[in-house]
C-alpha cells in the first residue's frame, strides 16, 4: 500500500455563523454568505432548511427573494 503525501489528506473547513433575531434564530455559511438554517420560536425551535432558497433575514422576519437579488437593505 502506498502512502499518501500529508497535504492530500486536508479537508478545507468552512466557517459558520450563529445570528440571533427577535423571531428565532439562524446557520449562515461563511465563506459564501448564504443562510442555512433558519429557526422560528423561541419555543417550537421549527426548523427550515433556506440552504437552496434565497432570503434576507431582518430582526422583523423572513424575506424571501424572487429573481435572485441578494442585496441586502440599507
Amino acid at each position: 500500500m502506498e502512502m499518501m503525501p500529508m497535504a492530500n489528506k486536508v479537508v478545507p473547513l468552512f466557517g459558520y455563523g450563529a445570528y440571533r433575531f427577535p423571531w428565532g434564530a439562524a446557520i449562515k455559511e461563511m465563506r459564501t454568505g448564504k443562510w442555512l438554517k433558519v429557526y422560528i420560536g423561541p419555543g417550537t425551535a421549527q426548523e427550515i432548511d433556506v440552504s437552496n432558497i434565497e432570503v434576507i433575514l431582518h430582526d422583523n422576519g423572513i424575506e424571501f427573494v424572487i429573481g435572485g437579488d441578494l442585496r441586502e437593505p440599507g
